[in-house]
């Protein structure tokens, strides 16, 4: 259980890497028009950047994506390119940023420890805001109105499987999700296992959760664990992709045997899913044709699910 610990602890700490993908022949590209901070609630990270490829209609598919940072840092500019490549596949694409954990204090010595207003809760509302804006605009901007996909990286890529698992997803636009090198189990055996994470991590995790990690609040972590949430009955179709060197800071990568277990629960429950792994990538994909395989194997899943 230690390992799981390592290999949350990995999506929390990865912020912000940076990402480079190859271009297709650009014969095959259809214009892209992005339009950028669209609003979709009152707070300054409550934007996104829609792409909407030419020569859409009504039945245009629609993915939401998500950037990661472990719940506390990262922007949707991190993400433009993998936007921009979905988007040459034919789908509309709505790269939103979102309210983020505070941070506030975590760096001082000692540590302030307090609860953060934005928790992962807030951050599939935020996602929940997001998607109504943007079925509303289906007229408009000549999207689907319906089954949706949604994907991300890192941290992205968790909020994207609770969105699509969960009941703040009540009216199941979204249908598929994808996850890119994503934590997919944050539950502990016991309390005693965080003695052995970075304190400023452990701060993490409760602001992030909203409950101190602890035996008596265990339920809590598996409640924003796409593992566990799978596991009571709940879940979407899901491609997983994980890259093959997917550790960060010298902490042991332990997420080959997490990724497994959540591909077992997910055949176990009749869920579609496939398990895509990228020879020699690291955590953000970033050597060159990563991304234009993480893409390519996302359109393929989307398009045989959608």
């Amino acid at each position: 259980m230690h390992g799981k610990l390592q290999a949350v602890t990995i999506g929390v700490t990865a912020c912000c890497l940076m990402m480079g993908c190859s271009k297709d022949d650009k014969d095959t590209k259809p214009e892209i028009t992005v339009m950028s901070d669209v609003a979709y609630g009152p707070d300054a990270r409550q934007k996104m950047d829609v792409y909407l490829p030419e020569g859409r209609t009504s039945g245009t598919p629609v993915v939401v994506l998500l950037h990661g940072g472990g719940f506390v840092a990262g922007d949707k500019s991190d993400i433009a390119a993998p936007s921009r490549q979905l988007s040459e596949k034919g789908y509309v694409v709505l790269n939103m940023n979102y309210r983020l954990v505070d941070t506030a204090g975590i760096l001082q010595t000692p540590i302030v420890h307090k609860p953060s207003a934005v928790r992962i809760t807030e951050q599939l509302q935020d996602i929940k805001l997001a998607v109504g804006v943007a079925a509303g605009k289906a007229a408009e901007w000549k999207i689907r109105v319906d089954r949706w996909a949604i994907a991300g990286h890192s941290a992205g890529a968790t909020l994207a499987m609770l969105y699509a698992y969960t009941d703040v997803n009540a009216d199941g636009r979204v249908k598929v999700a994808a996850n890119w090198a994503g934590a997919t189990d944050f539950s502990f055996q016991d309390e005693s296992q965080f003695d052995q994470v970075d304190p400023r991590l452990v701060e993490i995790y409760y602001r992030a959760v909203g409950y101190e990690p602890v035996n008596a609040n265990k339920l809590a972590y598996m409640a924003v664990s796409p593992y566990w949430v799978v596991s009571s009955g709940k879940g979407k179709a899901t491609i997983n992709i994980r890259p093959e060197n997917n550790e960060l800071f010298n902490m042991p990568d332990v997420s080959a045997t997490l990724y497994e277990a959540f591909t077992n629960v997910l055949n176990s429950k009749n869920i579609p899913n496939r398990y895509i792994e990228i020879a020699g990538a690291d955590h953000g994909f970033s050597q060159p044709g990563n991304w234009d395989k993480v893409i390519t194997e996302t359109d393929i899943f989307f398009r045989e699910e959608l």
